[in-house]
């Protein structure tokens, strides 16, 4: 069966659940919980977790983000994947402008000084969390090439786990700073995985094709020289 036509369907509906949450964050500044969760997570006062949040924003900046980029580009073509070697760095520069043209027409205010706490308030809009999205877009990507090309589950499961984990606590730390509500970290992460689930569908359409081009020239010069013999 083939399975495409349910994907779409259900990115199709999953999109139109997106554009309803967008549509409510327009017209409310907070969701009903954002301020209780919102302080439930600034209250946390363990060290380690806010060195962690530091080390998390810090790998957010432009220069990590680049590095991070051409590590794994360089890591996909020595496992001869041209096409997510070019999807990567294309994706992940595209969710900027979308990021940017989501929170224009969305304009959901940051959170005021009177309900949480923070220091320097972006003077951009809230929803989605650019961050939450960038962080979502870029190590879902890698989690889903580890998937895909790394065999061995002692190396594969740590990367994936890395992955993870950072994208968590990019979430976590919007809040944490008093940038986000809590929902608004929910929108970018949602807005990511729409993004995510397309590339990964269109990079599978891909993969499939030249893999099997890939067979068909191994068994072709197979028996190529089989005949010379």
């Amino acid at each position: 069966m083939n399975r495409w036509p349910l994907f779409a369907i259900a990115w199709a509906a999953a999109l139109a659940g997106f554009v309803l949450l967008s549509i409510l964050a327009a017209v409310s500044d907070k969701f009903p919980g954002d301020v209780w969760l919102a302080h439930r997570i600034q209250e946390i006062d363990v060290p380690s977790f806010a060195r962690a949040l530091d080390w998390v924003e810090h790998s957010a900046g432009v220069t990590e983000v680049i590095l991070v980029c051409a590590v794994a580009v360089a890591a996909l073509l020595l496992v001869r994947d041209a096409a997510g070697a070019i999807i990567l760095p294309v994706i992940v520069s595209a969710r900027v402008l979308i990021t940017w043209a989501l929170k224009e027409l969305i304009e959901r205010p940051r959170p005021s000084a009177a309900l949480v706490h923070f220091e320097n308030q972006p003077s951009t809009f809230s929803f989605p969390s650019g961050h939450a999205m960038g962080a979502f877009v870029l190590y879902g990507l890698l989690l889903y090439f580890a998937q895909l090309h790394i065999s061995d589950g002692r190396i594969r499961l740590p990367v994936q786990a890395a992955c993870v984990a950072i994208i968590v606590l990019t979430g976590i730390e919007r809040v944490y700073a008093g940038h986000h509500w809590p929902s608004d970290v929910v929108g970018g992460y949602y807005a990511s995985a729409l993004i995510v689930g397309a590339v990964i569908a269109a990079h599978q359409l891909v993969w499939r094709h030249t893999s099997n081009l890939r067979s068909n020239w191994s068994f072709s010069r197979s028996a190529a020289v089989t005949n010379l013999e």
